[in-house]
């Protein structure tokens, strides 16, 4: 069966709020998303938002055109604060990707607001999505998994380019032929990541805009909450 690559950005949270009988106290905040609940992904942690969050975390997930067509189809996020003992739920989202990705054609993204629903089943405030589908070959990183954050890959990807620049010179200050093949496939490593970076970047931008943008969308109000 073909798969496509599901590209979800969390960029931000308006009015989100600790529920009681929560002590009142300055929000850090995360969100954790999947689209299956076997491999949940992380954002970073936001500490100067408070009720007003900002992660701009990319994540990538591996679906089937099924999945992509299916008219319940969902992308389930949660919203945690960081606690002194444990942290704390906030809020949770089951973003049907049908009310979304309509008519978009591959790797155009689509931005929305859906609102947040509390542990208590109340809503309260709402959380800013983009979504966008890309064709699998254009992410062999994910060949071999089903879901990955960008900015793990990103990182990862730094890392190796690190260890390539740390080879070792001649005393003379000459260069070898092993440091020179090293250099050149830097060289093909950093301008990999050019080109994927280039695909996502489009979302970046555009999310600037998302408050002006975005259309309401409901939450499933049949939605199961999971523990993280």
């Amino acid at each position: 069966m073909e798969s496509r690559i599901l590209e979800i950005n969390l960029i931000s949270a308006q009015g989100i709020k600790l529920p009681p009988p929560t002590i009142r106290r300055r929000l850090q905040t995360y969100a954790v998303t999947w689209v299956n609940p076997t491999a949940k992904l992380r954002t970073r942690l936001d500490s100067t938002g408070d009720e007003n969050p900002t992660w701009n975390d990319k994540f990538l997930f591996r679906v089937s055109d099924e999945f992509l067509s299916g008219d319940t189809s969902a992308v389930s996020v949660e919203i945690f604060a960081v606690g002194c003992i444990k942290d704390v739920l906030i809020g949770s989202v089951r973003f049907l990707l049908s009310n979304c990705l309509k008519g978009e054609s591959i790797g155009t993204p689509a931005f929305t607001a859906v609102q947040i629903r509390r542990p208590s089943g109340r809503f309260q405030g709402v959380l800013n999505i983009a979504a966008a589908v890309h064709n699998s070959w254009d992410f062999p990183i994910l060949e071999k998994s089903t879901a990955v954050s960008f900015r793990q890959l990103m990182e990862r990807k730094s890392r190796r380019l690190s260890r390539g620049g740390s080879s070792s010179r001649h005393s003379s200050g000459g260069e070898s032929d092993a440091d020179s093949a090293s250099s050149s496939t830097v060289l093909k490593e950093w301008n990999c990541i050019r080109q994927v970076t280039g695909k996502m970047v489009k979302s970046d931008g555009a999310g600037l805009l998302c408050g002006l943008m975005m259309k309401g969308a409901s939450s499933d109000e049949n939605f199961s909450k999971q523990k993280y």
